[in-house]
C-alpha cells in the first residue's frame, strides 16, 4: 500500500471527490483526517472507513476561517503526532451572470476556493517543515485554466489557485515537500449532479472529451493518492487535468 503509515487531511471529504480521495487514501494505508463545514457528514466518513478496519477521524472545519484551520491541524498532531499530506479539495460554485454577481457571491468564491486553501496551507506547514517532509494536493478546476460562463468568481479563484500551487512549490523548493494541483473536468459527483442528470445536458457531455464517459470521483481519487505518494516526490508545481482529454483538442459534434 503506497501510503502505508501516512497521515492524510482530506478537506471537503464529506462527500463527491473529498470522500472518494478519503476512502482511496484508507485503502493505500493511510490515517485519514475527513474534515467538513459538515462535521456530522465528515464523521460519516471517517465510520465507513473504521468498518473497513482503516483509521480515520472526522472533524467540523470551516476552513475560511483561520481559527477552524489551525484547530484541525492541532487535532490532528495530537491524535496522530504527524501530517504527510493536506488534499485541499473543499469547495463552493455561484452560477450567475457576470452582472447579476453580486460583491458577496463574489468574495465567497474567493474565500472557499482560494483563501481556505492558503489558510490550511498555513496550519499544517509548521508540522510539515518540522518534519521535513510534506506532500500538498489542491484540487482546482479545469474552469482555471479555461473561462467557463457564469462563474467569475469560481474561475477567478481556481485560476488563483492555480498561480498559488506554482508559488507555494517555489517556497517550498528544497524542502521535501512538494505542491501540486489536479484540475478535473465534468466529475459525476453531486458538485454536478444538477448536470449530470439535465436532459439538456447530462448525456450530451459524453460526446465533449476524448474518453466519451462522465468522470467519477474515483477517477480523481487515484492521481491523488499518487501524488501523495513517494512515487511523486519529483513532481512539484504541476497541474494534473482530469478531464477525459476535454482541454487537450477541440471536440466538435460531427467530423
Amino acid at each position: 500500500m503506497r501510503l502505508q503509515g501516512k497521515t492524510a487531511i482530506i478537506t471537503g471529504a464529506a462527500s463527491g471527490i473529498g470522500r472518494a480521495v478519503a476512502l482511496k487514501f484508507a485503502a493505500e494505508g493511510a490515517g485519514v483526517v475527513a474534515a467538513d463545514i459538515d462535521g456530522d457528514a465528515a464523521n460519516d466518513v471517517a465510520v465507513e472507513i473504521q468498518k473497513n478496519d482503516g483509521t480515520a477521524i472526522g472533524l467540523r472545519a470551516d476552513i475560511t476561517k483561520r481559527s477552524d484551520t489551525v484547530a484541525m491541524a492541532k487535532a490532528v498532531m495530537d491524535r496522530f503526532g504527524k501530517i504527510d499530506t493536506l488534499v485541499n479539495n473543499a469547495g463552493s460554485r455561484i452560477i450567475k451572470p457576470f452582472l447579476e454577481h453580486t460583491e458577496d457571491d463574489w468574495f465567497r468564491m474567493l474565500d472557499v476556493n482560494l483563501t481556505g486553501h492558503f489558510l490550511c496551507c498555513q496550519a499544517v506547514l509548521p508540522h510539515m517543515l518540522s518534519a521535513g517532509y510534506g506532500r500538498i494536493v489542491n484540487m482546482a478546476s479545469i474552469a482555471g485554466t479555461v473561462g467557463r460562463p457564469n462563474r467569475v468568481g469560481y474561475v477567478a479563484a481556481k485560476g488563483g489557485l492555480l498561480a498559488m500551487t506554482r508559488a507555494l512549490a517555489a517556497d517550498m523548493a528544497g524542502k521535501n515537500i512538494t505542491v501540486n494541483a489536479l484540475a478535473p473536468g465534468m466529475i459525476a459527483s453531486p458538485f454536478n449532479s444538477s448536470f449530470k442528470e439535465d436532459s439538456e445536458y447530462g448525456d450530451n457531455w459524453n460526446d465533449e472529451n476524448l474518453v466519451r464517459r462522465w468522470g467519477e470521483p474515483e477517477d480523481v481519487a487515484g492521481i491523488a493518492a499518487f501524488l501523495a505518494s513517494d512515487e511523486a516526490a519529483f513532481i512539484t508545481g504541476e497541474t494534473i487535468n482530469v478531464d477525459g482529454g476535454s482541454i487537450a483538442a477541440l471536440v466538435r459534434r460531427g467530423e
